[in-house]
């Protein structure tokens, strides 16, 4: 399976889990202010990344002509989304750092504003700029949700109860989810490898130095970041005090040596692996960062969802859960196995008759795992001091306007993508940065 079909899985994926679990949330009335918009972004924002990996998916598809233009400005316009939606997230949930109605409206109105600014620079051919504030969201995420973690992870004895490792776990998980592709290429960051410094998005000149600068900055700071997380998790389960991320954080770290020996094979970037790449680095990086950005974000994301009780699971709503959540269990095990397949030649009836038996095993996983979830949810809430959480009135009719704002910038983005193909202002980029 090469990069761009797993593209097109991640799209699936994606488009599922927040199509679905939109429905859900709206029907969810019980959220208080901040996990009802927090839920909200977060559905809207994995259905633009999965139109964002499909875009790219077309991008990386040998088509004639420069229409890839427009695939191209698409990604990176629903990139943008993706990266305001994950910094309007942090700023809310699990602890609300806008405090008031003023600073609520101030903090989202600034993040809607970066990402229409963004947009606006791409119509106007200053693509790929450090204007732009590339890789801004690193810093964001690993400052904001960082500093949650520790502040619940590390707080006094006397004070922990089941709310403080909950919100600690969550803030993990946040952080995993956008970082957990950089984690491993954490031994390329600290050995100063050439594969972690040398930026070359599509094997083209598209960058200035700056540009470059700022996102591996942001690299520096997600690994930076990571690493405190894994040493605090060590030190914790050392002390007898275990929490399951880390299970979730540390396979990060240990593919990163496995992934620093096949990346210094050669002089190819972690960044972006491309047709001219070695097979083993593509073989490598289609499993960890592709399969990270396709399937295990979206299983990541699902897993918020249903055990946060973001998600109202009940027999009105709970056949709807049950879609979701085994649409996306199927969908990821077969791409799985047609990974390994694309590794090991097998014959077609023995591939058909693993695949049953994968499907079967992973729809029981399922169904155990479904029930444990629902039953058994976590809360963030209970018993602690409620200056934590201050009670804003945001009507539900206020809230659902997000959505409306996000179909409008996607027809934004549409048009600003065709007006970059139809005056090839990528081509001609290219052609500027590359003299």
């Amino acid at each position: 399976m090469d990069e761009q079909n797993l593209l097109f899985i991640g799209a699936i994926l994606s488009i599922a889990l927040g199509g679905l679990s939109l429905r859900l949330v709206r029907q969810n009335s019980k959220l208080p202010w901040n996990e009802a918009i927090a839920a909200h972004i977060l559905c809207l924002m994995f259905i633009t990344k999965g139109i964002q990996n499909a875009a790219f998916g077309y991008v990386n598809s040998d088509s004639e002509g420069d229409v890839w233009q427009f695939w191209f400005q698409l990604a990176f316009a629903m990139d943008y989304i993706f990266e305001s939606s994950i910094m309007a997230i942090a700023l809310l949930y699990p602890v609300p750092l806008l405090r008031n109605l003023k600073q609520v409206k101030i903090g989202l109105g600034l993040i809607v504003f970066l990402a229409l600014f963004r947009l606006t620079l791409d119509a106007m051919g200053f693509n790929l700029t450090a204007i732009a504030l590339p890789g801004f969201f690193y810093f964001a995420t690993a400052i904001i949700w960082g500093s949650v973690y520790i502040r619940f992870r590390l707080i006094a004895k006397e004070q922990q109860n089941q709310s403080t490792h909950n919100i600690s776990l969550l803030s993990g998980l946040f952080t995993t989810l956008v970082l957990g592709h950089i984690w491993m290429w954490w031994p390329g960051f600290i050995l100063q490898s050439e594969y972690f410094y040398f930026l070359d998005p599509f094997g083209q000149t598209l960058t200035t130095t700056t540009w470059d600068y700022i996102w591996v900055a942001g690299y520096a700071i997600g690994i930076a970041a990571g690493l405190t997380i894994i040493s605090v998790e060590i030190y914790q389960a050392v002390s007898g005090n275990l929490n399951h991320l880390l299970y979730v954080v540390s396979p990060y770290f240990v593919l990163g040596v496995i992934g620093f020996l096949i990346y210094s094979q050669g002089s190819d970037a972690g960044f972006a692996v491309k047709s001219s790449t070695g097979e083993n680095v593509q073989l490598w990086s289609t499993f960890t960062t592709g399969l990270h950005f396709t399937i295990i974000r979206p299983l990541i994301a699902m897993y918020i969802l249903l055990k946060f009780n973001l998600l109202d699971i009940n027999e009105k709503t709970k056949p709807m859960a049950k879609t979701m959540s085994i649409v996306l269990i199927v969908v990821a095990t077969s791409a799985i196995l047609e990974l390994v397949q694309s590794i090991i030649p097998i014959n077609q009836m023995i591939s058909a008759a693993l695949l049953g038996i994968l499907i079967a095993l992973g729809l029981g996983w399922e169904e155990k795992s479904f029930q444990t979830l629902v039953s058994n949810p976590s809360h963030i809430r209970r018993d602690l001091d409620s200056k934590w959480f201050p009670d804003l009135k945001i009507s539900r009719k206020h809230i659902s306007r997000i959505e409306v704002a996000c179909l409008l910038y996607c027809l934004i983005s549409l048009l600003v993508s065709f007006i970059v193909w139809e005056f090839d202002i990528i081509l001609e980029l290219i052609s500027e940065r590359s003299a």
